[in-house]
């Protein structure tokens, strides 16, 4: 049984997309497409939408259609790319680590759980056969960022607890 090449859609599941990959499906699934990203920034449709085009080679997108893109869409594969460009850095909403009580803390710890389960599988599955591939390679560093992320949302969430405001 022969694995086809995966389409972006399949990709950005199990990888981080190449950065204008990342705009592209960002800005196709956000509600009202590729219009309404354009409409909430003031943009051209119709320029946006060519530069973000992955078919549409003479134009691409610039500072201002990433941020239009990702200020609309807030879409972690954006992110994601951002820092594979950079190295590997990994990214964190603060917003979202706001443990208020010990069970919010507790869902956080189970979800770091489930996130290092999963890591621990793929790696198992990946070198069974002793041929790491691109595709595997491409999969188990995406797994580590999203471990490296929970991580960090449980420090910021367990520094949240009991924390009193002064002011």
């Amino acid at each position: 049984m022969s694995r086809g090449w995966p389409t972006s859609v399949d990709r950005a599941k199990r990888e981080v997309l190449p950065l204008p990959l990342a705009l592209y499906h960002a800005a196709r699934e956000y509600t009202g497409g590729v219009k309404a990203v354009a409409a909430v920034y003031g943009l051209n449709p119709t320029t946006l939408q060519h530069k973000l085009s992955p078919t549409h080679q003479p134009h691409t997108p610039n500072i201002a259609d990433l941020e239009a893109v990702l200020g609309a869409t807030q879409d972690d594969r954006i992110l994601d790319a951002i820092g594979e460009i950079a190295g590997g850095a990994i990214w964190l909403r603060p917003d979202a680590c706001q443990a208020e009580t010990s069970f919010d803390l507790i869902e956080v710890i189970g979800t770091l759980h489930d996130q290092l389960g999963e890591m621990l599988n793929s790696v198992s599955e990946t070198t069974r056969d002793g041929i790491v591939d691109d595709r595997e390679r491409a999969e188990l560093r995406k797994r580590a960022r999203q471990l490296m992320q929970a991580v960090l949302a449980l420090e910021l969430s367990a520094a949240g607890i009991g924390e009193v405001e002064h002011g």
